[in-house]
């Protein structure tokens, strides 16, 4: 992976207009900003066993770091990038939210994501159920969401936490957005970044700005995150005012259906076991699992497809390893 310490956007982050537009308006309740970290979703997994987690990190508290080391990703798949390129970052989370809603929080994420690069930078990103954010089938950005260590597992979120009512868990919502990267210095084949995609849409080839962007103050990364974490904080709201069971058929659901490219295509579903279901995804249920109405299936990909009569099948992210178009190669990056 190519470095170029010198190129024209690369620089630190603009931690005070981060401060300025995000925790001055109480969008955000903190923000700790390190240079380098081994992942931001594993320090903070680290603090959550302390006494004083809660305390020092709130509802809405993000570290954000300049370099990620060991990121990792769904089913612990791992990426890393060069310095001052990428948007590595991690919310704690207190949602009150029933169990079934949470799956949706990863979701109204891609969602905020996709509409800050569509409404702000002109490009055409789609979310991928359930954590990828995708431009012309590229990958831009990964969001993984966990419940932190010792946490409850939320039955009933929705009362205040202590002793005497239940117990709101912690959620560490963690982003990994390929921003400033050149091809060369994407994390995984079948990439991209912000920089490029700009490109793609009419920027000025030399420094990824479009016009009228001034090069003495542009921080595509900082303005990024806030268009992103303005819009997430805003849906996070929305979602924690849906009742139980009206999720999927809210504003917000909606908004995710509509933003998505997985929905109303044929995917292929590869499953921890080594087989795999093909079929048509059709809808999101309540709880986020992916609704396929399944016609085909294998028990290896060694092994021929099986069609059958149509059913519908519900499927959970963490029962799946990949899920890919249906007519995309087995061994293709995904």
């Amino acid at each position: 992976m190519a470095d170029r310490p010198n190129d024209p956007l690369r620089r630190p982050l603009d931690v005070e207009l981060l401060r300025r537009s995000l925790v001055a308006p109480g969008i955000l309740a903190d923000l700790d900003h390190v240079e380098s970290i081994d992942s931001t979703n594993a320090a903070l997994q680290r603090e959550a066993g302390e006494p004083d987690f809660a305390r020092r990190r709130p509802h809405l508290s993000l570290l954000v770091a300049e370099e990620q080391t060991g990121g990792r990703g769904r089913m612990a798949r791992g990426w890393s990038s060069p310095p001052h390129t990428s948007l590595s970052a991690s919310l704690v989370l207190r949602p009150r939210l029933d169990a079934d809603a949470m799956p949706w929080i990863s979701l109204v994420a891609g969602l905020a994501l996709v509409e800050a690069l569509v409404e702000e930078h002109g490009v055409p990103a789609r979310l991928k159920w359930p954590n990828d954010v995708l431009v012309g089938g590229r990958k831009i950005c990964g969001i993984l969401a966990a419940l932190a260590p010792g946490s409850a597992a939320a039955g009933a979120a929705s009362g205040s936490s202590g002793s005497s009512g239940p117990t709101v868990p912690t959620v560490i919502l963690g982003t990994g957005i390929n921003v400033l990267q050149e091809e060369d210095q994407l994390p995984v084949e079948g990439s991209t970044s912000l920089v490029l995609e700009r490109r793609r849409a009419g920027a000025a080839a030399d420094v990824g700005l479009l016009p009228g962007d001034d090069p003495a103050r542009a921080d595509l990364r900082a303005d990024l995150l806030i268009q992103f974490l303005a819009r997430f904080v805003g849906h996070l709201t929305t979602l924690e005012s849906c009742r139980r069971g009206e999720v999927r058929d809210s504003p917000v659901g909606r908004a995710v259906v509509e933003a998505m490219e997985t929905v109303g295509r044929r995917v292929r579903i590869e499953l921890p076991d080594g087989s795999a279901r093909r079929g048509e995804a059709v809808g999101v249920a309540d709880d986020g699992a992916l609704e396929v109405v399944v016609d085909a299936e294998r028990s290896s990909a060694e092994e021929p497809w099986r069609e059958h009569a149509a059913r519908p099948t519900s499927f959970n992210a963490g029962d799946v390893v990949h899920l890919r178009p249906a007519e995309e190669p087995p061994g293709a990056a995904g």
